[in-house]
């Protein structure tokens, strides 16, 4: 997977929205589904003194809700609006699967494995990336850190590695 620029502002600016927009469907949605279910299947009646309460109607509510909510996700994704948001969610996922594999990519790396320092340059410089867009500055000298060594290894093995030789592919390899 590429890495593509991204304005940050504009990145923050939909991605707020988009949050914003998603819990605001999901409570509008969960709240309607509730009270139309509630509408045609619940009852005033009282079990044994108390009101029922219609939990599991609200509970499935709730679970239209999330279907909805997902659905829309799903169509929207690849809009052009969307493009810079899915584009780190994708990597998000990609670093997920790395991170998994991370001891043995790591073990592969000492004994100078070309995959394996492949991955890591990737992996490093994502997330040097998220932690940008995400204003994560705590870790960003270990990351810089860990991108200074493998980039050190990398030359001097006299390998020209690049971020642009990453697929996915390389991680079910190792």
């Amino acid at each position: 997977m590429q890495f593509i620029p991204i304005d940050k502002p504009q990145y923050r600016k939909r991605l707020n929205v988009l949050l914003i927009s998603l819990v605001a469907s999901l409570t509008i949605l969960s709240l309607a589904f509730g009270s139309i279910l509630i509408q045609f299947f619940g009852s005033d009646e009282l079990v044994r003194g108390e009101p029922t309460g219609h939990f599991h109607l609200n509970l499935i509510g709730v679970l239209l809700a999330v279907v909805s909510c997902s659905l829309v996700m799903n169509a929207i994704k690849t809009k052009p609006y969307m493009k810079e948001i899915y584009w780190m969610w994708q990597v998000k996922q990609l670093q997920n699967r790395i991170y998994r594999k991370l001891k043995k990519v790591l073990a592969a790396a000492k004994e100078n494995d070309i995959n394996a320092l492949t991955i890591l340059l990737y992996y490093y410089h994502s997330q040097k990336k998220v932690y940008e867009l995400d204003n994560n500055t705590l870790t960003m000298a270990t990351v810089e850190t860990d991108i200074n060594r493998i980039e050190s290894q990398i030359a001097d093995l006299n390998l020209a590695i690049t971020l642009d030789d990453f697929s996915s592919d390389l991680i079910d390899k190792i």
